[in-house]
């Protein structure tokens, strides 16, 4: 065998290794980047669904304060309680907008909103405690505590919410509203955005397909909340039961559901002066809430 040819298949022998080296590394590292894409796929979803779970505890803690307003007979104590509802719904606006994929930002609101639910219950003891004194009641450091365990209790099973996704698919029967839009009218019914001349509000919404929930007639209620949290209602006892409690409805209707997407109108006849500013509108169902939006009225 020649010189030269020892040395071209020393060459071809270091070219085949260092092609096979090669492969060997590409394949690792196509292996590698797979094992990443899937990694950051899960942390997206997982960050989607913290983000969800959030917002609903802030819905249920303004729910919840909400029904303490009727208990309070000192000026101070409502101040303070309007100041921790206004953090409350500064939370919730921030959750609607805020991406699922600033992890940051979502864990500082969180913290937030374990700030605001301590500060809260601290202000619940003063109001159950001034309420004793006034009325004299010798049963109220039972109710004060009954009030302490229901708080434990919801904090204990959105902490379980938060941990199981399996809870994610027991509530897959549920109802979702969404799609909401508003329009307004005056007497006539003609569109009009001029605040004083409103005497109709009509929200549109859908209730989404859902082949697992039960079919039947459903009761929607709509609860319309003011710029100022007042809740807009007809009557003090239009209320409906949520979360072991009583809270106020601003309209309720009955519908026919068959499991498939549907497109309803509530409307809110006008006898009140309105004020410019955001309105809420929570939806709820089967004691439950099934959706959430909001509508603004400008001067």
């Amino acid at each position: 065998m020649s010189k030269k040819t020892i040395i071209i298949t020393v060459v071809i022998a270091v070219f085949v290794t260092a092609i096979a080296f090669l492969s060997i590394k590409l394949y690792h590292t196509q292996k590698e980047v797979a094992k990443q894409q899937e990694d950051l796929k899960g942390s997206s979803e997982l960050l989607e669904y913290e983000k969800k779970q959030t917002e609903k505890e802030v819905q249920d803690l303004a729910i919840e304060v909400d029904g303490y307003n009727t208990n309070i007979h000192n000026d101070s104590l409502v101040k303070l309680l309007d100041t921790q509802k206004q953090k409350i719904r500064m939370l919730l606006d921030e959750l609607h907008t805020v991406k699922s994929t600033n992890g940051k930002r979502l864990a500082e609101l969180k913290a937030e909103l374990t700030t605001v639910r301590k500060v809260l219950i601290n202000y619940i003891h003063q109001v159950d405690s001034l309420n004793r004194v006034n009325k004299g009641l010798v049963t109220e450091n039972t109710q004060v505590k009954q009030k302490n365990t229901e708080l434990t209790q919801t904090t204990t099973q959105l902490s379980k919410e938060k941990q199981s996704l399996t809870e994610v698919v027991g509530r897959a029967a549920q109802l979702e509203a969404d799609n909401f839009t508003v329009e307004t009218f005056n007497k006539r019914d003609k569109k009009t955005d001029k605040l004083s001349k409103i005497k109709n509000i009509a929200i549109t919404f859908n209730v989404a397909k859902n082949v697992t929930a039960k079919v039947g007639q459903k009761t929607i209620y709509a609860r319309i909340t003011k710029p100022n949290y007042e809740v807009l209602t007809k009557n003090a006892g239009n209320v409906f039961p949520y979360e072991n409690k009583n809270i106020q409805y601003s309209i309720k209707k009955d519908i026919e559901y068959k499991g498939e997407r549907i497109k309803d109108v509530l409307y809110w006849e006008v006898d009140e002066t309105l004020m410019p500013g955001t309105y809420q509108v929570d939806m709820f169902a089967e004691g439950r809430l099934i959706g959430s939006g909001s509508f603004t009225l400008k001067k």
